[in-house]
């Protein structure tokens, strides 16, 4: 017997990347625009992504986007989808983050992820080695100003010696904290620490995502932690019929993954998952792209199939409209959303 999916928090991933040459103060406003949109029509949480020198693309710093959405969130959540922990002092981050969350009164959820990108690794002075102790430190670090009265901890580029805290996030014993993942080792690396693992269903073909749902749900039940959580993002787009969908998204969504492509998103992966593609490849069994029918059945066949607690929905991409993007949301809004059972509001982590 098939079992019932969970209830599905639904969540928007702003797509905070403007093109170069397009004037970001105005079209940060319409993304305000948006927040306002999803919060009336009933999403749960709002999300936000991280790259540095992320050219072509002009990409706003996650936390300060944050820090300004709270006053449209109404019952909202908000979190990183995801933050690059290891070029972070976790110092700062800690301090930066239990301060949203008060901010919030207790609505942060943080993601964090490793990264793959040089250029951002060589910015911060960091080389080839050494990434994943510096990831996993930070993480272990910020877990420990955020929950413990005094701190002490040693690594190569921090040190805390029995120093007393006193700023606290609102969550307790902390905010949520997921991890994302690429490979199989760190996807059971997720499990093994007891964070719910963040998947990135649109980099990757069903078939895939079915193979790396599989490992994390192995290592759930390895290391018994049985009950994590599964957030799943997913690139989203809603017309009347399937046709006028792609002709809208073909050029945007096409020019993000050529930038993914550019910056070896993909490599990590298996050659199979290669971005190389021509866009009408590409998209097959990765994209949620047509009419609200076919954007429902593939949103059940992949809670059949994954089981996801959570989905964090982008729905626009750098070049997109505003206008377009808010077609394709009411259009989810009206006609998908409310046949979804659904989680929302704050106390959905």
């Amino acid at each position: 017997m098939t079992p019932t999916p969970p209830p599905l928090h639904v969540g928007l991933l702003l797509c905070s990347q403007f093109p170069v040459g397009t004037d970001p103060v105005p079209a940060f406003e319409e993304q305000l625009d948006q927040v306002r949109l999803v919060r009336d029509a009933g999403f749960g949480s709002v999300f936000t992504s991280q790259h540095y020198l992320a050219h072509p693309f002009q990409y706003l710093h996650p936390l300060a986007v944050l820090a300004r959405i709270i006053p449209e969130l109404g019952d909202m959540r908000m979190g990183t989808a995801i933050s690059l922990l290891a070029l972070q002092n976790p110092v700062d981050l800690a301090e930066q983050t239990a301060t949203l969350d008060i901010l919030s009164d207790g609505r942060l959820t943080l993601g964090v992820g490793l990264g793959y990108r040089d250029v951002e690794f060589a910015a911060f002075g960091m080389g080839t080695e050494g990434r994943l102790r510096r990831f996993l430190d930070n993480l272990d670090l910020v877990r420990a100003l955020w929950t413990q009265d005094r701190v002490t901890f040693e690594a190569d580029h921090v040190r805390l010696d029995d120093v007393p805290v006193a700023l606290r996030p609102v969550q307790q014993p902390h905010p949520p904290i997921w991890m994302a993942a690429h490979t199989d080792a760190a996807i059971r690396r997720a499990a093994r620490r007891g964070l719910p693992w963040v998947a990135a269903a649109a980099h990757v073909e069903d078939d895939y995502l079915a193979h790396q749902v599989g490992v994390y749900r192995d290592a759930c039940a390895e290391y018994e932690h049985p009950d994590l959580d599964l957030p799943v993002m997913q690139e989203v787009y809603v017309a009347p019929t399937e046709e006028q969908a792609l002709e809208v998204v073909r050029r945007s969504l096409a020019v993000k993954y050529e930038a993914y492509a550019q910056w070896g998103q993909d490599q990590i992966l298996p050659e199979s998952q290669s971005f190389d593609k021509e866009f009408d490849q590409l998209r097959q069994g990765r994209f949620l792209i047509g009419d609200p029918a076919g954007v429902l059945a593939r949103i059940r066949a992949l809670q059949a199939a994954a089981q996801p607690t959570h989905l964090l929905l982008r729905m626009q991409w750098p070049g997109m409209t505003q206008s377009e993007a808010v077609s394709s949301m009411e259009l989810f809004a009206e006609q998908v959303l409310p046949h979804l059972e659904t989680s929302t509001g704050k106390d959905s982590s």
